[in-house]
C-alpha cells in the first residue's frame, strides 16, 4: 500500500509530506496505481524548486519508496496551491483503489507560520 503522511500548521496550510510503499497492484515497472501517485507527488517538489524558486528540503530513498519533502520557508497561497492540487490528485485515486493508497494528515503546532 502507498501511504502519504501530510504536514499542516496550525493554521491548517501544507508544510510538508511523506510518501512511501508500494501499491502492490501490479508488478513492479507496470503498476499504474504507483506511477500515478510517483507523479503525482514529484511534480510538487519541481513546481516549488523551479516555479516559485523556493528550497524545499527532500530526501528519496528509491528502494524503500519513499519521498519526504519540508518546506523550508512559510506556506503561503502559491505553496497552498501547489501542494493542494498534490492531495486532490491522491485523494482522487485513493476513492477510486481505497485497498492501494491511503492518506493521513498530521497537524503540527509551532511549525512555519503562514507568510503575510
Amino acid at each position: 500500500m502507498v501511504s502519504l503522511e501530510v504536514t499542516r500548521n496550525e493554521q491548517g496550510m501544507i508544510t510538508g509530506y511523506r510518501v512511501s510503499g508500494h501499491a502492490g497492484y501490479a508488478e513492479e515497472g507496470e503498476d499504474i496505481i504507483c506511477s500515478a501517485v510517483s507523479a503525482l507527488t514529484q511534480a510538487p517538489l519541481m513546481g516549488l524548486e523551479r516555479h516559485l524558486k523556493l528550497n524545499p528540503t527532500y530526501a528519496v530513498k528509491q528502494e524503500e519508496g519513499i519521498l519526504e519533502v519540508a518546506l523550508n520557508s512559510a506556506p503561503n497561497d502559491l505553496t497552498e496551491a501547489i501542494l493542494m492540487t498534490m492531495l486532490l490528485g491522491v485523494e482522487s485515486i485513493a476513492k477510486q483503489c481505497p485497498k492501494y493508497v491511503r492518506i493521513k494528515e498530521h497537524h503540527v503546532k509551532n511549525s512555519l507560520k503562514t507568510s503575510d
